[in-house]
């Protein structure tokens, strides 16, 4: 039970590694970045597009007031031509009101030029940076998965050395085995060939035999002991 324990919290361990690497990855994150400055362009472009279109709509009622202006001047003149001095008046003052009108405008257009270009300027200057961080973002990103790859090759390559370690530690003590049968074979034959007997016993075997055998020797010892006193005794 407590290996299926360990195998089990050693996936759960894994797999947080992993999501930890992904919202760790700087490439994830220079992306992030790269699109968040790409969004604040496509912004900029879009409040510059609205900025021109408002000031082209202002520029059309530009038109139109100078319009009213020459039609309310060339009305006061055939007013005086009639000898109407009343309505030339009258038209005299709505141009004087529509002249004011068009100052008013025409401050209104000049200054929200200059707004479109300082959106211009922005909008300019977001660009260049959007590309030299593109550069640099691929440069990073390179650079990031070049020592990725360089890690897991040295990891690789320390993972077979103590393999190789731990392989060369498991042949050193297969060839000790294979030395001491060796050894065992060879003095085996020895004593076949001196004439010796094998003792194919294991050591608690041959112990128990000995104590038996001691006491059978003991016991015959005492009936040639007895034998000899009766004997004596009879003689």
């Amino acid at each position: 039970m407590s290996g299926f324990w360990d195998r089990l919290r050693a996936n759960i361990e894994a797999k947080l590694s992993k999501l930890l690497d992904r919202f760790e990855d700087p490439r994830e994150q220079l992306d992030y970045a790269y699109d968040k400055l790409v969004q604040q362009l496509h912004n900029v472009e879009i409040a510059l597009s609205r900025a021109i279109a408002a000031r082209k709509k202002l520029e059309f009622e530009l038109e139109r007031l100078d319009e009213k202006i020459r039609d309310m001047d060339e009305k006061a003149k055939r007013a005086l031509k009639v000898g109407r001095e009343d309505l030339a008046k009258q038209a005299l003052e709505r141009k004087l009101v529509l002249s004011q009108q068009r100052s008013s405008l025409e401050k209104r257009i000049g200054s929200m030029k200059e707004d479109e270009e300082k959106l211009l300027a922005v909008r300019d200057n977001l660009r260049t940076k959007i590309d030299l961080f593109k550069a640099k973002k691929e440069q990073l990103k390179a650079e990031y998965e070049a020592s990725k790859a360089q890690v897991e090759v040295q990891g690789m390559v320390t993972g077979l050395s103590e393999d190789f370690t731990s392989a060369a530690r498991i042949i050193e003590r297969s060839e000790e085995k294979v030395n001491e049968m060796k050894a065992r074979a060879a003095a085996l034959d020895e004593l076949i060939a001196t004439g010796g007997a094998l003792d194919l016993l294991e050591p608690e075997e041959r112990d128990a035999i000995e104590r038996e055998l001691g006491k059978m020797e003991l016991r015959a010892q005492l009936e040639e002991e007895l034998r000899r006193l009766k004997e004596e005794v009879g003689g």
